[in-house]
């Protein structure tokens, strides 16, 4: 048995389930929800290849690199596209993860001033001091440092993937074919509505950090059949990822009246304050959602804090040494943490509404890193003609068609 599959695939096969499986997963039912059931239809078509297609590309650009050490992107960019260009795709990957950092603590914020709400009003300086609040607490847990961090993540991913897999289960007893049915027809709005909502499908699924540190473990471990053991574990992972996913989305949006969906939308809140919404909704899912809300978009937060800090501290540090200023590392991480930290409270103050921000800004963002850069490497550079494939080519026209509606109102 342990030929077929080892306790090393089972723990990265987790790994990757709790990366993708979280705060994305929150916001996929609202913008399908208010799209209509064509568009949820073909999500449901297309959700595994265009997960395990670009996935699977990146790890492919990682490791054909051949490079030593384990900075995985990072060095694998420098290598293929030149320094230059590899500075300016740092800085983009930067930028994008920064979008998610930003929408998660928005989320965060609207998620406990909706609670909030129902007992007093809320004003400017109510949220003013609620997203400090929310800033202060991620920062104070994110400097008891990596380790514990880490293992505060890991320690919530089960508890967060049974609940939505408990309450999927739970909402079948509420389905309702009419909620799917009545949206079930073309429109010429339709067509805008599947291109606006690849995005926010990119967002939710992408778990872009974790492949670097995937891939560069399976190279120090398998070298030359590392792409080999990776395809192995990815198309499990992957398979096992969006059927509890589009589970959790059909569920969600057979149980919940459109119209509580696009209330959702409208005010940046994810699907189970929708469900908290319906009179008819028991009181442990209001207490319940709320906290699996918050608690998920945390530890998607902090997960990709790790990453931003970091980016923002090499920038930091070039930004200074360009000025002719030289100051040590931690003195350039704190700076870094002060800026990131200031702009992600001043973003929390403003509200600029979460699904907008994801398919304007964040899913392009990180569609041009994870589906446009690895497939557009196979036909630029000539070492990596032989990777060329069909699957390929359509990821790579699917980032083109995502990144489009960053420019295309």
């Amino acid at each position: 048995m342990s030929k077929i599959w080892s306790k090393e695939e089972t723990l990265w096969s987790f790994a990757l389930y709790g990366t993708a499986v979280g705060a994305g997963t929150l916001f996929l039912p609202i913008q399908l929800g208010s799209a209509g059931s064509i568009v949820l239809l073909l999500t449901a078509l297309v959700a595994y290849p265009l997960t395990l297609w670009p996935h699977r590309a990146l790890c492919q650009f990682i490791l054909s690199a051949k490079t030593s050490g384990g900075e995985g992107i990072t060095q694998a960019v420098n290598h293929w596209y030149g320094k230059r260009i590899g500075q300016l795709i740092t800085a983009l990957y930067f930028l994008a993860f920064f979008v998610v950092v930003l929408i998660y603590a928005v989320a965060i914020t609207n998620s406990l001033t909706e609670q909030l709400a129902k007992r007093m009003e809320i004003t400017l300086s109510v949220r003013v001091l609620v997203s400090l609040g929310v800033v202060l607490v991620l920062n104070l847990i994110f400097l008891m440092g990596r380790h514990v961090t880490l293992k505060v993540m890991s320690f919530l991913v089960f508890p967060l993937i049974a609940y939505f897999l408990f309450l999927s289960l739970w909402l079948t007893g509420s389905w309702q074919t009419a909620h799917f049915t009545e949206q079930l027809h073309f429109t010429p709005q339709t067509l805008h509505e599947i291109w606006i909502s690849i995005p926010v499908m990119v967002f939710a699924f992408s778990h872009t950090p974790i492949i670097s540190t995937f891939a560069v473990d399976h190279r120090e471990r398998y070298g030359s059949r590392a792409m080999d053991k990776c395809k192995k574990i990815m198309k499990v992972s992957y398979l096992i990822i969006c059927l509890s996913v589009l589970f959790f989305v059909f569920s969600c949006l057979l149980a919940i009246p459109s119209s509580y969906i696009l209330d959702a939308r409208e005010h940046g809140l994810t699907i189970l304050s929708a469900l908290a919404m319906m009179p008819s909704a028991p009181d442990w899912l209001g207490i319940s959602g709320i906290v699996v809300a918050v608690v998920a978009m945390s530890k998607s937060f902090l997960g990709t804090y790790f990453g931003v800090i970091e980016g923002a501290t090499e920038m930091v540090r070039a930004g200074l040494g360009q000025a002719g200023v030289k100051k040590s590392r931690a003195f350039n991480r704190a700076l870094s943490l002060i800026l990131v930290s200031g702009i992600t409270f001043v973003v929390c103050c403003i509200n600029p509404n979460a699904i907008s921000m994801i398919y304007a800004i964040s899913g392009p963002l990180i569609a041009m890193i994870l589906f446009i850069m690895p497939t557009l490497a196979t036909l630029i550079i000539p070492a990596l003609k032989p990777y060329r494939s069909v699957a390929n080519m359509i990821t790579l026209l699917v980032g083109i068609l995502c990144v489009s509606v960053m420019f295309i109102p």
